[in-house]
């Protein structure tokens, strides 16, 4: 199992909780429009894993060049700047903003710690919360506001804002555990909980409030991103967890995002202010770019 695989199947089951939908708040699911066109998006032919777009139509992800290594991306037009930390057989890259600032993590080996990172027009920084096992950096805004997901000395996994230097902990209410995926220019966070009976759920944060989000009869809910318009992206899971489906959410409403090619396995993460989404399907190790779906 490759790096990327193991850090997507611990994201998607160690931190991504949800069963409760916000008082007041009334759901619906709709399919997904016919207009939409989905384009694959494929770097490296072994493997490709795409993360988050930006509204200059950037994207990140994660590759494997070769046998043992993975790399970050950065894929502009059609042109792809690699990103690896310095002597890491492992990089993944999570997140970037509009002026090309990437997040991510880093890995000595595949089975040492794994470290966050800032780049930033080819000069990597370190970021670790204060006392972590393991930092997982996964979003940045215009603002240089980043959130992630760590892990405490127990164990426990935690959201986390890193701003002006300064770190702070994002916990749902009794939660197992919580993970901070994405932050746009508003401040408005997407993240996931899990909780007491290992259930997912998605959420938006701000400011101190928490606002849920499940999909309609799912077993999980995963919010993986939310645009600066509020439009949230995420994905769903069925009972046998082996089926799962994107989609996007705005006002209340649902729409399943599917992809053709993998109509049982698509999973959206990652959206920009033009509704523009990116994600992964399980076929040809590719990602995905999909327009004419976001409201």
């Amino acid at each position: 199992m490759s790096k990327t695989a193991t850090l997507t199947t611990a994201a998607r089951l160690f931190p991504l909780v949800l069963a409760l939908v916000s008082s007041g708040l009334a759901q619906s699911a709709t399919e997904t429009p016919t207009s939409c066109t989905f384009q694959p998006v494929q770097v490296q032919t072994d493997y490709t894993a795409v993360y988050g777009i930006n509204n200059r139509g950037v994207i990140v992800g994660t590759c494997n060049p070769n046998s043992g290594t993975q790399w970050g991306y950065v894929l502009k037009d059609a042109t792809v700047t690699n990103i690896a930390w310095p002597d890491a057989a492992f990089t993944s890259a999570y997140g970037l903003n509009d002026y090309g600032t990437v997040v991510g993590t880093y890995a000595k080996t595949l089975t040492s710690t794994d470290l966050g990172y800032v780049w930033a027009k080819g000069i990597f920084s370190s970021i670790a919360y204060p006392g972590a096992l393991a930092t997982y950096p996964q979003g940045i805004n215009i603002h240089n506001t980043i959130v992630g997901t760590y892990q405490d000395a127990q164990g426990a996994v935690h959201g986390f804002l890193y701003s002006g230097g300064k770190y702070f902990a994002i916990n749902y209410p009794n939660a197992q555990s919580t993970i901070a995926g994405q932050i746009n220019n508003n401040g408005v966070i997407a993240g996931a909980y899990t909780d007491s009976s290992n259930v997912e759920h998605g959420f938006t944060y701000r400011n101190g409030t928490f606002t849920v989000i499940d999909y309609p009869s799912a077993a999980n809910t995963y919010v993986s991103a939310v645009n600066n318009n509020g439009v949230v992206a995420g994905t769903y899971y069925d009972h046998s967890y082996s089926t799962w489906v994107g989609f996007v959410w705005s006002n209340g409403t649902f729409r399943n995002i599917v992809d053709p090619s993998a109509p049982t396995q698509t999973a959206v993460t990652g959206i920009n202010d033009g509704g523009v989404l990116v994600g992964n399907a399980d076929y040809s190790g590719a990602g995905f770019k999909v327009i004419g779906c976001a409201p």
